[in-house]
């Protein structure tokens, strides 16, 4: 949106335009989001832009009330546009939110990636790998089903999560019922329940959970509940812009109960490992080192 603000203000600028352009050739989320805003601009009638003697200052400075007023339209009309079909990923880092086209919200974890299926008769949305956290809208005329290995989800108003790491497949529920079926069996989960099945030889662990603990990731927190330290560092790691290597088996075998910050990942590994004797060496921007 501030790209589109700037574009709107000076349209002939060059430099601003390669700009622009470059930041979309950054990374495809770049694009993808350029893409979908500028649809947006072009549906709301390309809201005019007020005169230039009425933004002094550089760009940054100009016009608050008129920067608010522009961007609530972008974002009010970017939360209606339905959310793209096929495959969407989010590679690493903080977690992604889209609206589906039914008004269903869903947030994708780092290193997540889904696929929705949505027709006239039912919703489908197929999770590929990684953990989402889903708020379904109600219709009773299209179930909604999440499709994940070998197993299907089927929900109609609820809110949970569905993870599916190697041949685990975790589901928990915040609020509402799911129906977890696979060739083995099919099980009911209401509020405050967590099901983690193995897809392949068809043992589950049926567990209660806080409601609040479900999908913390998506305020920035991890919460380990009696882990081994080797389970959290790789929950860690879509979280760091690099490589994080445990280099010691006995101390990724020992257990932890925390809550730790996601925002720095870093500093959530030594809160992690230093109550063991643990230690993190960075040996490069991109490489964390633990050990003890």
């Amino acid at each position: 949106m501030e790209w589109l603000l700037w574009l709107q203000e000076s349209p002939d600028d060059p430099e601003l335009r390669a700009a622009c352009e470059a930041w979309q050739r950054a990374s495809p989320a770049n694009a993808q989001d350029w893409q979908r805003a500028a649809r947006v601009w072009h549906l709301s009638g390309q809201l005019p832009s007020a005169s230039r003697n009425r933004w002094p200052g550089s760009r940054r400075r100009r016009s608050a009330v008129i920067t608010t007023a522009v961007a609530a339209c972008l974002a009010l009309l970017m939360v209606l546009l339905p959310a793209p079909q096929g495959t969407i990923d989010n590679p690493h880092g903080g977690p992604r939110k889209l609206v589906l086209e039914d008004g269903s919200r869903i947030w994708l974890k780092g290193g997540s990636s889904i696929r929705p299926q949505f027709n006239a008769t039912h919703r489908q949305l197929d999770l590929l790998e990684g953990e989402i956290f889903l708020d379904v809208t109600p219709d009773p005329a299209r179930p909604f089903i999440v499709h994940v290995a070998n197993s299907n989800v089927e929900v109609t108003g609820t809110a949970f999560t569905v993870a599916l790491d190697g041949t685990t497949l975790d589901v928990a529920v915040a609020h509402g019922s799911v129906r977890v079926e696979n060739p083995q069996r099919a099980t009911v989960l209401t509020q405050g329940q967590r099901l983690r099945l193995n897809t392949d030889a068809g043992l589950r662990n049926r567990m209660a959970i806080a409601p609040t603990h479900i999908a913390a990731w998506r305020h920035g927190q991890l919460i380990a509940a009696d882990q081994p330290i080797g389970e959290v560092v790789d929950q860690l790691r879509s979280y760091h812009q690099g490589w994080i290597l445990l280099r010691d088996d006995n101390l990724a075998a020992e257990r932890v109960t925390g809550l730790y910050n996601l925002n720095d990942p870093q500093a959530a590994l030594e809160a992690l490992v230093q109550p063991h004797g643990g230690r993190v060496q960075r040996w490069s921007p991109f490489v964390l080192v633990i050990d003890r």
